[in-house]
């Protein structure tokens, strides 16, 4: 059993965990290697009250990766991004560089992440109008790159699932029904000291 199949052996064991997996994804070409990532995330769900607001969506991922190249190759660098977004439209939010030299390797890096600070998301994504409760479905992608010295990809590979965001808002805003208006004016009124 060669280092190839060994590869494809232990990714399908990382892969095959949770129903909401996205699954292994092993792209296998002889010019660039081998290279695997798993990804699973998971979504979450809160209650506002009629005038709340969300305020933050976190997204704190642990992206495992591996590769292996024919040992011909110079590998020097590692990139992993995670993209997120809605509607097919992704953002890049994090990322992570490290030096790899060797022609096979594996690794993992965490990123804790806010997903509308960056940008990926706005509130307006994830909040019900008026009251009620609103899904969203979020994409999530983890990227793997190897890069040669010079620069040259020798490898890359991506992954993705999907969480659903669930955000369910009580009551109804009184503010969505009332209305004040009118119209006035100022006087201003002097006094003499003699």
């Amino acid at each position: 059993m060669n280092r190839r199949t060994l590869l494809r052996g232990a990714a399908a064991a990382l892969g095959g965990g949770a129903a909401t997996a996205a699954g292994l994804q092993v792209a296998a070409e002889p010019a660039d290697g081998q290279t695997g990532l798993t990804l699973e995330v998971s979504g979450d769900d809160a209650t506002i009250d009629s005038d709340g607001a969300v305020a933050s969506v976190t997204l704190d991922i642990d992206v495992e990766w591996q590769y292996d190249l024919p040992d011909a190759t110079a590998p020097e660098t590692v990139v992993v991004e995670v993209a997120a977004g809605t509607d097919g439209a992704l953002s890049v939010v994090a990322s992570a560089e490290s030096a790899e030299l060797f022609a096979e390797a594996d690794g993992s890096e965490s990123f804790d992440v806010g997903l509308l600070a960056e940008g990926a998301l706005t509130a307006a994504d994830v909040e019900p109008d008026g009251s009620g409760t609103r899904e969203t479905t979020v994409t999530i992608e983890a990227r793997l790159r190897v890069e040669s010295s010079n620069g040259s990809v020798l490898a890359k590979e991506s992954t993705s699932d999907t969480a659903v965001l669930t955000v369910t808002r009580e009551g109804v805003s009184a503010s969505e029904y009332g209305a004040v208006g009118g119209d006035g004016s100022l006087t201003i009124g002097t006094s003499s000291t003699e």
